[in-house]
Parts: C-alpha cells; structure tokens; sequence
C-alpha cells in the first residue's frame, strides 16, 4: 500500500497531531509555536526538560521539537530519561534543534538516539518538511504494524490445528484469558473447535447457538449480518469481517471473522473470534498505548471500552464531559485506522492474542 498519498496527520485528516516544543528561548519558542499552530498542529511548550517532564505527565505527544543547550536538563539529557524510563515514549519522534551547527555535534546526536537534528537560525520550511516526513513514517511502521497483527493472529490459529491439541489448547487457553470465544467452522459449517469461553457463550444462549448448520445468531438481523460476512470471507481467502450480534440482556457480543485455507485440508475455514464485552478481558492500558501510539487517555478508554463500558459510563468514572470522551474515540478511530466501534474493540483485544500467548 502506498502511503504517501495520505493527507498529512493534522487539521485536515481531523486527527490534530500533538507537537512538544522545548526550547529556552521565549521569542523563538513563540515563532516556532506560531509556524506549528498555523500548519495544523497542537503544541505542547517547555522552557526546559524539567518543564517538558511536568508535561509528558499530562500528554503523550507525536514528535518531541527540542533544543539542546537549556538550564537544568538539557536536550541530550532529556532525550537519554526518555529513552531509559519511558518506553510507551520510544517510537515518539525525537528531533533537535540547536545552534550548535558543527558536523560532529550533529553526528553526536543522531548517535544519542536523536531522530534528525535541525540548525538554528530556524528555516521553518525545512522544519514543517522535517516533522511531516517523521509522523508519516511513524504512521507507516504503525500501519504495518496492524497488518502484521492480522497476519500472525492467522498464522497461530494455522499453526494450531496443524499442530494439534497442546498448542490449540494453548491458544484457547489464551483467549479464555481475554475472554474471547473461538469457533474454527469448515465451510459446510461444522463447526471444528471451540474453546471454553465460546462453549460458555452457547450454553448462556444470549445471542450465539450451536445446530446443525453451524453458529447461529439468535435474532434476524444479526444472523443475516453474519451469514453475510461468513460467505464473504470464505469467498475471498484472507479477509476479515466484523459483526455485531444483539442479544436479549447486555451489550451485543462483537465477531470478527477470518477466512483461512489450511494446507493439510482443501476444505476452506472461517475463524470467528466472539468478544463479550460484559466480561472483564484483561487488556492493559500501557500495552494499549504502546501499540497504537494512544495518549494514556486514550489507552484508558480503550481498555474500558474492551470492558464492555458503555461511553457515558467512561465519562462519570473519568470525571469528563461526553464530548471529551467523544473526541478521545475520534482519535482513536483514526489511530487505528477504524470507523466503527465494534471493529475498534475487535482489533484491540486481536492485537492482545499474541502478547498472551507469550505470557
């Protein structure tokens, strides 16, 4: 996929990236803060790394700007606690921007870590072109982040019945742990395999059944959404799916569906992952935030969100307005590249499964 067509992540793609301005030097802060302003940008200013460590306790920004001769914590010392104590912090662009314009200063702090380094006087052309170029590349490791955790989501549930019980059970044993239900239906809709979250789903009766021909919904509309998206995926092998299931009590269970051809079988087979968003997944806010580049906010609301949490409910146990929690959502949304919040809940508890079956 080429990314480069993509509008820049600011005002116009109705995400506002975040921008961390340290530097001493009030006048050329406020020229910087200015140009950012103006290109779409949010920024964040620090008078110094003391300051900017006050702030990083309050926002998580795309690009860190900073200079490197400040009073009390300079710019390469900055950079070094950050990359020692934060790392939810470590894919966050670092660049600086100093006078010191002597090839072996810039040398020294590209090898510290620092992601590009800019020379005062500030050409604010190069300085736009230099943040740009780093939050799309940033977008592009995160995007092929996200088509990875799709492809090895396949591949374990692959490698699992072709490797038989032990490691299906340790598949199944990691998905009960996220509360996550998993049929492994063949294409005549036998179903294959279950573990012990989805066989307690069926025996609950609350939106999902077991027959003869296969995984039911109970109420029209949601079987008719999901026999759609099971003839869809099982007629293009690799695909996925997601499918709300309305139920009579709770919140509506969440399937996502994948198609996959074994190699051991000509049989083509759809695997559905049933979230119940009643039952508590243990997803972590940090491994959120470290995964999607989420503000602690953010990872939060996401994390209760999988809790199955309605919004208004986020708002009272946040203390926040419901058009804070709204705005959180949008930014998530376009984070993960999603527009539904039924498909954003499957893709954040799908890029779980391979953290827990590590553990």
């Amino acid at each position: 996929m080429n990314l480069d067509h993509l509008p820049t992540p600011g005002l116009e793609s109705g995400l506002q990236r975040i921008v961390l301005c340290v530097e001493d030097e009030a006048d050329l802060r406020s020229d910087i803060v200015e140009e950012l302003v103006s290109a779409g940008y949010r920024v964040v200013e620090a008078g110094n790394g003391r300051e900017a460590l006050r702030e990083l306790e309050a926002v998580r920004p795309d690009l860190i700007l900073c200079d490197v001769t400040m009073p009390e914590i300079g710019g390469y010392e900055l950079m070094a606690m950050l990359r020692t104590d934060r790392p939810d912090l470590a894919e966050v662009p670092f660049v600086f921007l100093t006078a010191l314009a002597d090839r072996v200063e810039v040398l020294n702090g590209k090898n510290a870590g620092a992601d590009d380094y800019l020379v005062k006087p500030v050409d604010f052309d190069d300085l736009l072109a230099t943040i740009k170029s780093r939050l799309r590349l940033v977008d592009r490791v995160r995007r092929s982040l996200l088509v990875d955790l799709q492809r090895q989501q396949q591949q374990m549930i692959e490698q699992a019945v072709r490797d038989g019980e032990v490691t299906l059970a340790a598949l199944a044993a990691a998905l009960d742990r996220l509360a996550i239900g998993i049929f492994l239906i063949e294409e005549s809709g036998e179903v294959r395999m279950t573990n012990e979250a989805g066989r307690h789903l069926i025996a609950r009766a609350e939106g999902l059944s077991l027959t003869s021909t296969g995984l039911l919904a109970r109420f029209a509309k949601s079987s008719q959404s999901l026999k759609a998206a099971i003839t869809a995926v099982l007629r293009d092998i690799g695909t996925s799916q997601s499918v709300a299931v309305e139920r009579e009590e709770g919140h509506p269970l969440v399937l996502q569906l994948s198609s996959i051809n074994l190699p051991s079988s000509n049989v083509r087979h759809v695997v559905v992952l049933v979230i119940d968003p009643d039952r508590q997944a243990d997803i972590s806010a940090d491994v959120l935030a470290s995964l999607f580049g989420c503000t602690s906010a953010e990872a939060r609301l996401a994390a209760a969100l999988v809790a199955g949490k309605r919004l208004e409910e986020i708002g009272q146990e946040f203390g926040v307005k419901p058009t804070t929690v709204t705005f959180h959502l949008q930014n998530l949304f376009q984070k993960t590249h999603t527009h539904r919040q039924a498909d954003l809940i499957a893709l954040l508890i799908r890029a779980t499964i391979p953290l827990s079956l590590s553990n």
